[in-house]
């Protein structure tokens, strides 16, 4: 394995998560594309590759869609951009809020 700091993936099948891990066994800092997998396979694929991140005690960020990269816990890393944030819940409810009935009277 030649001696890089970080290494771009785009897997195509699931069985290609094997070489991310092994880059990320390697302490490589490992960019993955997922655009080419439908969502169940992406899925399986950052599932695997996330217990490989965490074994190894790094980490997971997020720069885009369907962008995965890998971080190792010895390297740090600048994001000089505001995440965008996929939020399904309503803004307008807060969990902290109490909702208190009303009936109307007859």
């Amino acid at each position: 394995m030649a001696d890089f700091d970080i290494i771009f993936l785009k897997p195509t099948r699931f069985e290609d998560c094997l070489k991310c891990v092994e880059h990320i066994k390697a302490e490589k800092i490992v960019h993955i594309n997922l655009c080419d997998l439908d969502s169940e396979k992406s899925q399986r694929v950052l599932d695997f590759i996330s217990g490989a991140v965490h074994i190894q005690e790094g980490q997971i960020i997020n720069p885009g869609d369907k962008i995965y990269c890998s971080i190792p816990k010895n390297k740090s890393y600048q994001i000089e951009y505001k995440e965008l944030t996929n939020n399904i819940t309503n803004p307008r409810f807060d969990e902290e809020e109490e909702i208190i009935p009303r009936y109307n009277r007859r």
